[in-house]
């Protein structure tokens, strides 16, 4: 398959030539020289793209031209593509649908004076494969055209479907409009009409578009005047002239003409010429004859090409563009050509009477990353002179650009600042005579908040150490900025230096230097210092982050560590195995049969039968205890069970009576009875039990 160039029958002829290719007339490649390239791409999602191009003195917009009948807008400044298209002529286009469709919408030339009328001049195939020229105008909307304002220039059927040339351009040193047509298709141009003068086809015509019309012929044509050859022809002897362009310095006219089964060529018309050059086909094919008639092989009359290459490096020339941008001087007068086929690019110097500096450029323009280019299908050139490549296969849009464009392009659009500078940015708020853009670009003012104003034709909107400088400059210059909240931290230290060390707390936690266990941006030596938190074993470790990290036991839950509450007094420990009485009876390592909070262990231990005032002696003070107790309102016993002497869940007279029958007679308590022990009965003795109690 092979784009603007081929017969249905290439495929097979091009696989059978491959056997027996002639050795190539390419020269050497030699070092090219000058800036180191790459490319980057532009723009992705544009449907089979063919060319691109820009009104002159556009410096914010590229045009992209779809095939099956789009254009497209692609932002500059802002590195976009603009959603909805320039121009959408889609059906009224034939063609364009596939990689061996040759026809479709192949050409754009803004009018020299666009910026005033508005004018735009399209190259397309008709829904009946005729090649139309039209001019269309842009709408109120300078990113959209009026889509109603065409008028046809010309037409010319075409005989077959492919040879559909496609390319316009106005000269840069006449204003006339340049098209190129080729012969009409098949293969081998069976009509003869590469050298036949009465027919538009296998030609460049030259017409003018505001003499007459549609158009008027320029005077200085070398055909123009009565009778034969047509008046708008200005050079013949082309077979597909698919892509040329201007050198727009000297208006040199570079012809990519795609070849037929062997050689691909470039033809360079002088920017001083005359007109009239006969560029050989169909009975030359590069500098090879064909063996075909129409004209005498290697004739004196006919120009040859300055550049061929065999169908060993591809099959189909996609012209270029003569490098005269702004961001590679050292770059300028290297003409940039491809193949559709292989994806070879290649470059070469034309000094006025041969190639020089010719360069294989493949591997230096291949993008970064995975991308790749594949299809080349067209070049192209925006405002500054920068060159674009078509990948008419990924839909993709790639930019030469100088291989360190990263460091030249601050701003992330694939233009080089200094290049941006240089078309009319003129605010100049320092009166140094340069815009601002170009002080920025070139380092001599600060922009440190990006506004693409230099800091010092601004006053600080936050300056909280009033040193004249935004204290985001201050910061990005290296000011400490230790939490991030975009003020410098010295301006904090009233209400975030809790130690007084002239450090911002947040800094002092970062460094190292306090700890923050708590995470909340308060060192906790400050807490504690200020009783917001607590340290009770005076570790530097918050109470509560022990707790929280395991290292210490806080069983209760309360907040407070277990040892320090014991050691403190604050809760029991009556086994003194340093856990709370609390958490031993909730965990159920201690019992608490009557739910007062206490061990039962730890109360069994001093329990003694008949012990009421619990002085630990049983004797005839207990008997007066419980009978004041009983009968005279005084306090009741410490523990009522031991007041219980005869163990039967009752306080009575029998109880004192059962005492001192033990006491002074034979009567034994029951157990534990006078010795210490656990009490084998579970009583609810309480006050509430005996009216009789206070």
């Amino acid at each position: 398959m092979i784009l603007m160039s081929r017969s249905s029958t290439v495929g097979l002829i091009r696989a059978l030539g491959l056997v027996l290719l002639l050795v190539m007339a390419i020269p050497m490649p030699v070092d090219g020289g000058g800036t180191p390239l790459s490319t980057r791409r532009i723009a992705s999602g544009v449907s089979r793209p063919v060319m691109v191009t820009a009104p002159e003195g556009d410096f914010e917009r590229l045009f992209i031209v779809q095939q099956q009948g789009v254009i497209r807008v692609y932002d500059m400044t802002n590195a976009a593509l603009l959603g909805t298209p320039f121009l959408n002529i889609n059906p009224i286009v034939g063609g364009g649908t596939s990689g061996q469709d040759e026809r479709g919408l192949l050409g754009l030339a803004f009018h020299p004076n666009y910026a005033t009328n508005g004018f735009f001049y399209v190259y397309y195939t008709n829904t009946g494969s005729d090649t139309t020229v039209a001019r269309y105008s842009v709408s109120t909307n300078p990113d959209v055209a009026n889509p109603a304002s065409a008028q046809i220039v010309l037409t010319q059927n075409q005989p077959f479907t492919n040879h559909n040339g496609g390319m316009i351009a106005f000269g840069p040193n006449d204003g006339y409009l340049y098209i190129g047509l080729g012969d009409g298709g098949s293969s081998n141009d069976p009509q003869g009409n590469g050298q036949n003068t009465n027919t538009r086809l296998g030609k460049m015509l030259r017409i003018d578009v505001d003499g007459g019309s549609p158009f008027a012929i320029p005077p200085d044509n070398p055909f123009a005047g009565p009778g034969a050859p047509l008046d708008e022809i200005w050079a013949y002897g082309l077979r597909n002239p698919w892509r040329f362009s201007f050198d727009r310095d000297t208006g040199d006219m570079y012809i990519a003409d795609v070849g037929q089964f062997s050689w691909e060529e470039v033809n360079i018309q002088p920017g001083t010429s005359s007109g009239g050059e006969n560029y050989g086909w169909r009975c030359m094919e590069g500098n090879n004859c064909t063996g075909l008639s129409g004209c005498s092989c290697n004739a004196s009359s006919l120009t040859d090409p300055v550049q061929v290459y065999s169908h060993g490096s591809g099959c189909s020339i996609t012209g270029g563009n003569v490098y005269r941008g702004c961001a590679m001087p050292d770059m300028h007068g290297i003409y940039f050509y491809a193949d559709w086929c292989s994806n070879q690019i290649w470059s070469f110097v034309w000094n006025g009477s041969s190639v020089t500096q010719f360069t294989t450029r493949t591997s230096e323009l291949n993008p970064p990353g995975s991308q790749s280019i594949s299809g080349i299908s067209g070049f192209g050139e925006d405002a500054y002179g920068e060159i674009y490549i078509c990948d008419w296969n990924g839909g993709e849009i790639f930019k030469i650009v100088p291989a360190d464009i990263d460091s030249l392009d601050l701003n992330g659009n694939f233009i080089v600042d200094s290049c941006e500078c240089s078309i009319g940015n003129t605010t100049d708020c320092n009166n140094n005579g340069e815009p601002d853009a170009c002080d920025i670009a070139s380092g001599l003012e600060e922009d440190c908040n990006n506004d693409q104003i230099p800091d010092s034709c601004q006053t600080p909107v936050f300056d909280c150490d009033n040193n004249g400088v935004e204290d985001s400059c201050d910061i990005a210059a290296g000011a400490s900025d230790c939490d991030d909240d975009g003020v410098i931290d010295s301006c904090q230290l009233a209400s975030n230096d809790c130690d007084n060390n002239g450090v911002h707390d947040t800094c002092d936690i970062q460094a190292g230097t306090h700890i923050d266990c708590n995470f909340n941006g308060v060192p906790d030596v400050c807490e504690v210092a200020a009783g917001t938190a607590e340290d009770c074993n005076s570790n530097t470790l918050l109470d509560e982050c022990e707790i929280d990290l395991g290292i210490a036991d806080d069983c209760n839950g309360n907040g407070s560590i277990d040892d320090c509450e014991i050691d403190a007094g604050t809760v029991p420990d009556c086994n003194s195995n340093n856990i709370p009485d609390s958490c031993d009876i909730a965990s159920g390592v201690e019992s608490d049969n009557n739910a007062n909070g206490i061990p039962d262990n730890c109360e069994l231990i001093s329990f003694r039968r008949g012990d009421s005032n619990s002085d630990g002696d049983i004797n005839i003070a207990d008997a007066v205890n419980m009978l004041g107790f009983l009968f005279n309102n005084d306090p009741s016993p410490g523990c009522l069970d031991t007041a219980d002497c005869n163990d039967d869940g009752s306080l009575d007279i029998s109880d004192p009576v059962a005492l001192l029958s033990y006491l002074f007679g034979s009567l034994s308590l029951p157990p534990p009875g006078a010795n210490c022990g656990a009490d084998p009965t579970t009583d609810t003795l309480t006050c509430d039990s005996y009216p009789a109690c206070p």
